[in-house]
């Protein structure tokens, strides 16, 4: 007897294919802030074995630095990760708020992490945090209504 899987392709909404595509960032740029550290703890393990003196301690000591920086990079990469994939769950609502699309006269904006501006389908998207003061300046506002900021008129388009 021959059993058949039917598998139901349901296409992904724009704003949570937006959200993968910047999850795929995100984790594209872990792995290399993992990768640049592996690298900095080979090349120390590899140094120390062939340095003495002033030099090596100095040398030691940027490589420390280093490692401290990559481990703030990664740390906050993995929170804005955290962000968006918590955003990922939240209902769509007509009014602006965490994990709202929105397209504007202006630009278009997913309110979730400060990623600042990307490239998706074409289309330049700013990723920002609910602290923006962009963000901050259209929350609560529904697709129609329009909000003066930095002298300019943005007229909100749409809300997803």
């Amino acid at each position: 007897m021959r059993t058949c899987t039917l598998i139901l392709l349901i296409p992904l909404s724009p704003k949570l294919t937006l959200i993968d595509h910047c999850l795929h960032l995100l984790d594209t740029s872990i792995a290399e802030v993992k990768q640049q550290m592996q690298e900095l703890i080979t090349h120390a393990a590899n140094d120390s074995k062939s340095s003495a003196g002033d030099k090596h301690e100095t040398g030691r000591a940027m490589m420390q630095q280093a490692q401290e920086q990559l481990g703030k990079q990664l740390q906050e990469t993995e929170m804005k990760r955290a962000s968006l994939a918590r955003i990922q769950t939240l209902p769509t609502t007509e009014a602006i708020g965490e994990g709202s699309l929105v397209m504007t006269n202006e630009n278009t904006l997913l309110l979730a992490a400060p990623l600042g501006k990307i490239q998706f389908e074409e289309k330049e998207v700013f990723v920002i945090s609910m602290q923006s003061p962009l963000a901050q300046a259209l929350k609560g506002k529904k697709s129609g209504e329009s909000i003066s900021f930095q002298q300019k008129q943005i007229n909100i388009l749409n809300v997803q």
